[in-house]
């Protein structure tokens, strides 16, 4: 049995050289705690096709339909008896040689329920059109460990973190939550709620593959859904005491002078848009436009569910 399961859900992403860097490292340990496992979430015919690999200790399952981010993440418990499972998204890539390494030193020297490692973005700027996500992401997700361990809970990332096997069976993803977005923010408060600490360790993984800014913006959409869908279901979490959007949109709707100006900022939606979609707008048109769509997809909600 692995003391380490390394878990990589894939959608349509070529994780060769990925898995290929995982694997040099574990035959650089000579080590039989670590193997890694592959749930393919039904991607398109070339990504299934490229996807496949030799070494003894990798595994891929290919599933038939798309599951989404939660149910493939609790899919792992089905296919690993590892007592620690290390989620890696498919579309990172690892850049230090002692990876591996020096999470199973942390596993071996400390009793872990959840380790974080967290992901970091590529310090230069890319072209344009990529430029939004990773203003976003670089600014005002990406941390480092001393800036997680002040707030243990907050902005939990599904990338790059282990979790004991009996947590995660125990408190698994939230599967109603079917689309993009959010799915860590409820797991992150899942987590704080049932007392089980959470530690943070200095080994990120890199985010080099980006969305453009169109694409984000309909990816921004489905995690403000996946928002409002947690503030009306997941009510005992209080999540809008810690998520600073939901903050922001409640402050509006109980000041008038707030609710006027932003009659304004709705009226003009489709122009934040489009500042936007050049890339070159500072990230409070991003807020800006963020509240707006957040209202009208809570107006635009059946009633029951308002």
């Amino acid at each position: 049995m692995s003391t380490l399961s390394v878990c990589i859900p894939i959608y349509n992403s070529d994780v060769r050289t990925l898995v290929q860097t995982l694997c040099a490292q574990i035959d650089a340990l000579a080590t039989s705690q670590v193997d890694i496992v592959l749930i393919d979430d039904a991607s398109d015919l070339p990504f299934k096709q490229c996807n496949h690999f030799t070494a003894s200790y990798v595994r891929t399952i290919d599933l038939t339909e798309n599951v989404g981010r939660s149910k493939i993440r609790n899919a792992f418990l089905n296919h690993t008896d590892a007592d620690y499972l290390l989620f890696i998204d498919g579309d990172s890539s690892i850049v230090a040689t002692d990876f591996l390494a020096k999470y199973l030193t942390k596993l071996a020297t400390n009793r872990i329920d959840v380790l974080v490692g967290a992901s970091c973005y590529a310090a230069q700027k890319p072209e344009p059109r990529f430029r939004l996500r990773w203003q976003y992401s670089s600014k005002r997700e990406s941390l480092n460990d001393e800036q997680r361990m002040r707030s243990q809970h907050a902005g939990f990332k599904t990338n790059n973190f282990i979790i004991r096997r009996s947590i995660l069976a125990q408190f698994p993803f939230e599967e109603r939550l079917t689309g993009y977005g959010h799915e860590d923010t409820h797991f992150g408060l899942q987590l704080q709620a049932n007392h089980i600490p959470i530690e943070h360790i200095d080994n990120p993984v890199w985010n080099l593959n980006l969305d453009t800014n169109e694409e984000f913006l309909t990816k921004t959409d489905s995690a403000l859904r996946n928002l409002l869908w947690l503030k009306r279901n997941a009510a005992s979490f209080r999540i809008e005491e810690s998520n600073r959007l939901l903050k922001g949109y409640i402050l509006v709707s109980k000041n008038s002078f707030l609710k006027l100006l932003f009659k304004w900022v709705s009226f003009n939606e489709t122009i934040l848009a489009q500042m936007l979609r050049t890339g070159r707008a500072p990230l409070f048109i991003f807020d800006l436009y963020r509240l707006s769509r957040l209202e009208k997809l809570d107006k635009d909600a059946p009633n029951d569910l308002r």
